[in-house]
C-alpha cells in the first residue's frame, strides 16, 4: 500500500511509470529498477512510499480503474448504440492499439490474481469498473427502447468476457483474427438493437 505521505500527483506519476513499464516489460520481467527508470528518480525514492513492485502495480491498477470508471467508458445516455461500439472498439484490443502491451500486461496479471491478495483487489475493481460501466450502457439502451429487452449485467458480462479473452489470442499471440473479431463484436451489438417500426 502507498505510503499516506505520498501526494496524489506523484502517485499518479508512479502508476504511469508502472503502465510503461509494464507494458514494455510484462510482469515477469517487471522490477523496480525498470519501474525508476520511467519514473525518473531513484528506486529508493520509491521504497520511500511502496513496499512492493505489487504496490507499486496495485497503484495503477487503482488509477486504470478510475480512468475506465470516469473516462473511458463514460455513458452517452442520448446514444447508447455509439456508446457500446465505443466501448468495444476500446475493449477488443488489436496489436497495433495504443495500449496492447498494458492489455497483454493486464491479462498477465490477472493470471497471477488467485495468488496474490495485493494484485486481486485492484484487479477486481479493474475488471469491476468495466463491468459496471458497459452495465450502464447496455441498461441506458434497453431503458430507452435503442435495445432489444436484455440482462444488462448479463450482457455487459459477456462482452466483457469475450474482450478479455480476445486480447489473449489477437494481441498476446497475434493471430489474424482483428478484422473477424471486429466482425464478431459488431455482430453482436446490432443483434442488441431494438427492431425499427
Amino acid at each position: 500500500m502507498a505510503s499516506p505521505d505520498m501526494d496524489a500527483d506523484a502517485c499518479e506519476s508512479v502508476a504511469l511509470a508502472v503502465q510503461q513499464a509494464l507494458a514494455q516489460h510484462g510482469y515477469e520481467r517487471l522490477t523496480t529498477a525498470k519501474i525508476a527508470e520511467k519514473y525518473e528518480n531513484s528506486e529508493a525514492g520509491l521504497y520511500y512510499y511502496f513496499d512492493s513492485k505489487d504496490e507499486m502495480i496495485a497503484a495503477f491498477l487503482d488509477l486504470a480503474a478510475d480512468y475506465i470508471r470516469e473516462d473511458l467508458l463514460r455513458v452517452e445516455t442520448d446514444d447508447p448504440e455509439t456508446a457500446m461500439r465505443n466501448a468495444c472498439t476500446f475493449l477488443f484490443r488489436t496489436p497495433d492499439h495504443e495500449y496492447a502491451g498494458i492489455a497483454v500486461a493486464i491479462m498477465e496479471l490477472l493470471s497471477h490474481a488467485p495468488y496474490n491478495e495485493t494484485l486481486r483487489a485492484p484487479l477486481l475493481e479493474l475488471e469491476t469498473a468495466c463491468l459496471d460501466a458497459l452495465t450502464d450502457i447496455v441498461a441506458a439502451g434497453v431503458e430507452q427502447g435503442v435495445f432489444r429487452e436484455v440482462e444488462p449485467r448479463a450482457t455487459a458480462a459477456f462482452l466483457l468476457a469475450a474482450a478479455d479473452g480476445s486480447t489473449g489470442i489477437a494481441v498476446a499471440l497475434e493471430m489474424d483474427v482483428t478484422d473477424d473479431l471486429r466482425r464478431g463484436w459488431t455482430d453482436y451489438v446490432d443483434s442488441l438493437l431494438a427492431e425499427s417500426g
